[in-house]
């Protein structure tokens, strides 16, 4: 996945993960809670020795450690520890955990990108900083656990893991998940006779139909048929998908890996993407389009198809837009989603991303007793009791149950109020974890679903290819090239088969040439397969 699309799922996962709070989170005052950082005594009556206090830092534990949240009095009960949030705006967070870091001020549990930034965090490993996760998986089985589904990860810092991967789907064993889909106007097929595309031609045949039938019986040829937004090329790939191809992942050949970008696949996918464009079955500002400009052609009738984010928050946003527009109408008779397009190939394959977002790590130098108390931490966070509690809270306080059923006692605002929940954080996202409550649920399930369960990993995520081996400036500089010359040849070109040729030698004289042989010798290394 490129920068901007990693950027663009990050936001995303940013904005489900707030919304699935508001949802999952709780409060209710307790005038009689105990101060932290007093002895405590415990269920059978023992006093217990002064909590433990520890430092977590995120943009997100403002409040977490109020002292009458139930959540945080549950944790200090069961743990016995004091935590004391430190916080930044999301704006400023990476920032500001850097300057804690260079002036000698590391929180004892803090969320970093993580792998996502190789250099530092390699840096932070070399100078010693992150406490070896993989040497306490034997005395904390939830932490064993978790990390088990990362290997791939620990592949990249020398076969030890020294951080958490906070999971997006949490308590799936996926190594792989999708945020994205294709939605289409499910109007515009009803009035044309058609049905969900299901293969990549089918795909085009109703992209041409959306775009020359008069799909909206206006009398006017005003319409497209697909448009994607502005961030390279990133926004096209389930349709070089289809064609079992990317622009920015490698593939084994005859015992070698190579990249998929200049792969006869791909000059297929761009043949295909061009045909669209030349036929204007193609929006021709797919290119321009922000997000927001994209969506709005879609409710408003310009395009029948868009390919965007899929998850709670876009579908039910999408829903009230749609409410708005057509006040006469269910917005479920208006729009649906097409999934994970069937390829050339007769299979299904939809790019995912790593079952996870930013990680959590302990400071190495941690007096015995902190260490032990932050492992303890993300343990009991990572087990099904912790995991029950910091998604549903209290029972008798956040919700009763009847039968198997979950009933929250509380109001959405109510439970947002304590901080507390936010802490779930250190371990998961729960992207997957919709309370009932949730509007449309049924819905977003099937449609997460839909291409969630087609999803695969990049088989070279995060090979640590040496700076002196091989220097970063030249992966950048050649996805740039791509970006470019992919969009020039959709756009431009009028025999691709040459510019593709053109487009291949450059790729592999611009540093192309050695990135395959590094790349190739890193992966036999780290023993990719």
């Amino acid at each position: 996945m490129s920068n901007t699309g990693n950027k663009k799922w990050m936001m995303t996962l940013l904005t489900v993960f707030a919304s699935v709070s508001v949802l999952s989170a709780c409060g209710n005052a307790n005038e009689n809670a105990k101060p932290a950082g007093e002895p405590t005594q415990t269920e059978s009556g023992e006093q217990q020795a002064a909590p433990v206090e520890l430092s977590v830092f995120s943009w997100m534990f403002e409040g977490a450690n109020a002292p009458e949240s139930v959540i945080y009095q549950k944790l200090q009960e069961k743990l016995n520890i004091k935590l004391k949030p430190l916080t930044a705006s999301w704006n400023d967070w990476e920032e500001k955990l850097n300057v804690m870091i260079a002036s000698g001020e590391m929180p004892d549990v803090f969320i970093s990108y993580g792998i996502d930034r190789p250099v530092q965090y390699r840096q932070w490993i070399k100078e010693g900083m992150l406490l070896p996760l993989s040497d306490y998986t034997d005395q904390y089985p939830n932490i064993a656990q978790s990390l088990a589904n990362f290997e791939a990860l620990a592949k990249a810092t020398d076969g030890i893991h020294y951080s958490l991967p906070i999971y997006n789907e949490a308590g799936s064993d996926k190594t792989a998940v999708s945020g994205h889909n294709i939605l289409i106007r499910k109007d515009w097929l009803d009035t044309l006779g058609l049905e969900v595309p299901k293969t990549i031609e089918e795909f085009k045949t109703v992209a041409e139909a959306f775009a020359n039938d008069d799909p909206d019986q206006n009398g006017k040829k005003d319409t497209y048929g697909y448009t994607s937004s502005s961030g390279g090329v990133w926004w096209q790939y389930p349709i070089f998908n289809a064609f079992d191809t990317s622009t920015d992942r490698w593939e084994k050949k005859d015992g070698k890996w190579m990249p998929e970008v200049i792969s006869d696949e791909t000059k297929q996918a761009v043949q295909f993407l061009n045909d669209m464009y030349a036929n204007k079955t193609m929006d021709p500002e797919f290119m321009l389009n922000t997000d927001d400009k994209k969506i709005e052609k879609f409710v408003t009738g310009k395009v029948g198809m868009i390919v965007h984010n899929a998850n709670v928050t876009l579908y039910n946003d999408l829903y009230s837009k749609m409410e708005q527009a057509y006040p006469d109408k269910d917005p479920k008779s208006i729009f649906t989603w097409v999934g994970t397009l069937e390829g050339t190939t007769g299979k299904q394959r939809m790019d995912g991303f790593n079952n996870f977002w930013c990680v959590t790590s302990i400071k190495s130098d941690l007096p015995e007793e902190k260490r032990q108390k932050a492992l303890e931490l993300l343990d009991y966070l990572l087990s099904d009791e912790g995991q029950d509690l910091l998604l549903n809270g209290v029972e008798g306080v956040h919700y009763e149950k009847d039968g198997d059923t979950l009933k929250p006692i509380m109001s959405d605002e109510e439970r947002a109020k304590d901080k507390a929940f936010m802490l779930k954080g250190l371990v998961s996202w729960n992207t997957d974890f919709l309370p009932d409550t949730t509007p449309n649920k049924e819905d977003i399930v099937a449609l997460t679903k839909s291409t969630g369960d087609y999803a695969v990993p990049n088989p070279l995520a995060y090979l640590n290819i040496s700076p002196e081996a091989l220097d970063p400036a030249i992966p950048n500089q050649l996805t740039d090239l791509v970006n470019q010359e992919i969009v020039n040849m959709i756009v431009n070109s009028g025999d691709i088969s040459a510019s593709f040729e053109k487009f291949k030698s450059d790729w592999l004289a611009k540093g192309g040439e050695q990135y395959i042989e590094e790349t190739n010798k890193q992966a036999e290394a780290e023993g990719r397969q």
